[in-house]
């Protein structure tokens, strides 16, 4: 399946070709792993130490909060967004 990932702007500095990237895969690990065979500077950024979506981040299918095993359809957008947090 192919689907359109878009990335937040604070991850800016981590990607080479821009915040918007198509990759394939039937799920959101696999979409994900994609994403990151483009863009290895996005991966620390996004999944832990043990492979996990990291806490601070939310990754929503066709605009439907998502984990690594959910389904994507084709066509479909992955949105990826980071909390920021201060006071």
């Amino acid at each position: 399946m192919t689907v359109k990932v878009r990335l937040p702007r604070i991850l800016t500095q981590a990607v080479r070709d821009g915040l918007r990237h198509e990759v394939t895969g039937d799920d959101v690990g696999q979409v994900l792993h994609g994403l990151f065979e483009k863009e290895p500077g996005v991966r620390n950024h996004l999944i832990d130490e043990d492979g996990r979506i990291r806490t601070h981040v939310l990754v929503f299918v066709d605009g439907e909060r998502a984990g690594l095993s959910t389904p994507v359809p084709d066509g479909v957008e992955v949105q990826v967004l980071q909390a920021v947090s201060g006071g």
